[in-house]
């Protein structure tokens, strides 16, 4: 024997001795017979048994510890009013089973254990995803307040006991005012302590006994509510005076508790089931409508059902490549482009949050009057986004007494302490939405999943198309279009189609120039480069000659330059020529007619300052977001620039940056002002 009880010996009226065996005869002829099948039993929870001791009776518990030792636990038996025979609250079972909710359930099961029990008070703790409690069913006596709906933090339950509630699943306190009884162990020269885990006479942390008196309670009983290894409520009972629960009906209970357990996981189970069915249909219906579309954000929002159907929310839209679609709701009153830009930066592919304020403080002013966020990138070659928003929940939670932690200084200095108070304690919850649930977030992961492979089998159809437009363009236009230019050079030369000439080398051209951008396009899409190559480039010179070039081809256009002689820099003469036609071709479409196009060049330390200005309405703030992206749809058919594809300053950024230097914009005073920044000093390597 190697751990005894101080009234182990008191009890048995036997002459116990530690790390001794027991002497034969010295046990009553049932328990020695019950333990000499036990020790032999390799299954580690024993049958109980009843034992008469004088004129107690006693319920006998025995398990075997994870040390290997069988514990062995004698608790007498005490008969109460009110409590049911075992056998009545097996038969209850099947009353309880017939439930098909989560709320009748817990109602049938609060009901039959008042009725089993005799408690004062029994409720169902339903525990929420932070860990508090919510008291969701509730029987109780008739004098007694109402507490369905109080909620209790999550500290109430710390983490050990949490644990251990899903392992050993009942807890009774007959008494809290009981005197604990020390358990002896034989003297050992590494003494370990004994693991009373699942021990129904173990002792309780004098904290819960505190918290229990300034509840009131002077007896209690727990039932854990399991699924899946996860503590997901509780059966609690409450009692004002002492109510010692005997083993057999305690154990009933266990089983009832078990069996709700198991109807719980089945109904959330079904739930979760019907869930996936709907809105696997839903995100089949999107997928099938957006496969047939060119336009994605057009073919979702194209007829019912939207991606607002599959998910409940505020505001549902589409961002993707420039444009943004609702498709319920209002869209948020901040940019585009910073939204996009912190959805980029997270680096995920499904983004959600019930708190913007607090998890992306940098978006809030972008989303009011939004408070939480679930976001997928389903498209990244033209960043699309999905993006469902909710507005905040404003909640009153009532709390059982004030839910902040408590400490008390006592002789062995400063300790955590239980609630004083378990009146209600009102707290509103504010700037926080309703919790995305683990199913919407699957069906949104599941959506992104569909529109992502039919966004990927797209780009490579299109990787195939360019492949071939790129062959045609670089081979059977080019040869033709350097013909028809020679042919019109010819033909400029004769007074009779001097004028018919002039106006097909001036088409063919520009052909030219749109080929050459589309094939810039190309590589930089492709990863290829622009090729740079970078030499000594006398700036000032190139200016003055493609000013001049320009006002050849415009004769009544006004080019006013500011550009002192011998600025120089290494770069690709030809890369910088593409940039400031460009910049110049801009100005002249977009400016304000009869108006002076401005050109200033100036070397300011280790860099040089190129700015092209134009007098002209300011740039649209949607347009501003995104002028260096490729295929604006603002440049198609713009009544100056017909043949325009919205490539030039997508080109001009890339050659701008692979210098090294940096293009930008700005509107002011009724001037447009583009500035490029250019360092001078550059390795003379060629680049990719």
């Amino acid at each position: 024997m190697r751990y005894a009880s101080e009234n182990a010996a008191q009890t048995l009226d036997a002459c116990l001795t530690l790390d001794q065996p027991c002497p034969p005869g010295s046990l009553p002829a049932e328990l020695a017979q019950c333990l000499s099948a036990w020790l032999g039993n390799p299954d580690p929870i024993f049958d109980p048994v009843t034992l008469a001791l004088g004129s107690d009776a006693y319920d006998v518990v025995g398990h075997r510890n994870t040390d290997g030792l069988t514990i062995v636990e004698l608790e007498l038996r005490a008969e109460g009013a009110g409590i049911a025979a075992p056998e009545a609250i097996y038969r209850s079972i099947e009353r309880v089973r017939r439930q098909r909710d989560i709320q009748g359930l817990l109602d049938s099961m609060v009901r039959e254990v008042q009725r089993a029990t005799g408690f004062d008070r029994v409720m169902a703790y339903r525990f929420h995803p932070d860990d508090s409690g919510e008291i969701v069913a509730e029987q109780r006596r008739g004098d007694l307040d109402d507490w369905v709906g109080r909620r209790y933090p999550a500290g109430d339950i710390p983490a050990q006991a949490r644990r251990l509630y899903t392992v050993n699943t009942l807890r009774q306190i007959a008494d809290a005012a009981y005197q604990p009884v020390r358990v002896l162990g034989a003297p050992s020269p590494e003494p370990r302590p004994l693991d009373m885990s699942f021990c129904v006479l173990r002792s309780v942390s004098p904290i819960h006994l505190e918290y229990m008196a300034n509840m009131g309670v002077r007896a209690s009983m727990s039932l854990s509510l399991v699924i899946g290894g996860r503590l997901w409520g509780m059966i609690a009972c409450h009692h004002h005076t002492p109510r010692p629960i005997p083993y057999p009906v305690r154990l009933a209970c266990e089983a009832l508790a078990q069996v709700v357990s198991a109807a719980l996981t089945n109904l959330e189970s079904s739930e979760r089931a019907e869930q996936a069915r709907q809105s696997a249909a839903l995100v089949s219906q999107l997928a099938e409508r957006a496969s047939a579309f060119e336009n994605v954000h057009q073919a979702l929002s194209g007829g019912d059902p939207t991606p607002a159907s599959l998910i409940p929310s505020d505001a549902a839209l589409c961002l993707w490549g420039n444009s943004v679609t609702v498709f319920g709701g209002i869209a948020p009153r901040g940019e585009l482009a910073g939204i996009l830009c912190a959805l980029d930066q997270s680096g995920q592919r499904l983004v959600h949050t019930t708190d913007i304020a607090h998890d992306y403080p940098g978006l809030q002013t972008d989303l009011v009057p939004y408070a939480g966020l679930l976001a997928c990138k389903f498209d990244p070659m033209n960043n699309g986004w999905l993006i469902w928003l909710r507005k905040e929940q404003i909640e009153t939670v009532v709390w059982g007494g004030k839910p902040e932690k408590q400490y008390a200084v006592g002789s062995l200095g400063p300790r955590l302490t239980p609630r004083g108070s378990f009146e209600a304690w009102r707290e509103v919850v504010r700037g926080i939405c309703s919790p995305w649930l683990p199913a919407e977030l699957d069906a949104a992961d599941n959506l992104r999943d569909e529109l992502s492979h039919i966004a990927t089998s797209r780009t490579a159809d299109v990787d195939r198309a360019r492949t071939a437009l790129l062959a045609m363009l670089g081979h059977d236009l080019r040869d033709p279009l350097q013909s028809i230019s020679m042919a019109a050079t010819l033909l400029s030369r004769t007074d009779s189609g001097a004028r018919m000439g002039e106006r097909i080398r001036y088409s063919s051209g520009r052909m030219q120039r749109l080929i050459s951008q589309v094939l810039d396009l190309s590589r930089l899409q492709g990863g290829l480069g622009l090729g740079i190559e970078k030499r000594l480039c006398d700036l000032s010179a190139l200016l003055a000659s493609l000013i001049e070039e320009k006002r050849q081809a415009y004769p009544g256009l006004r080019i006013e330059p500011e550009v002192p002689a011998g600025l120089t820099l290494m770069a690709d003469t030809d890369r910088i020529a593409q940039v400031v036609t460009n910049l110049m071709s801009n100005a002249r479409q977009h400016g304000a007619p009869r108006q002076p196009i401005l050109v200033k060049a100036e070397q300011a330390g280790d860099v040089i300052e190129l700015t092209v200005t134009n007098h002209g309405e300011p740039i649209a703030p949607d347009l501003l977001a995104h002028l260096f992206s490729p295929f604006k749809p603002e440049s198609v058919g713009h009544s100056r620039n017909r043949s325009g594809l919205g490539l030039g300053l997508y080109i001009a950024e890339q050659v701008v940056r692979d210098h090294g230097g940096r293009i930008s914009v700005e509107c002011r005073d009724g001037l447009v002002i583009f500035t490029v920044t250019l360092p001078r000093a550059m390795h003379e390597t060629q680049s990719s």
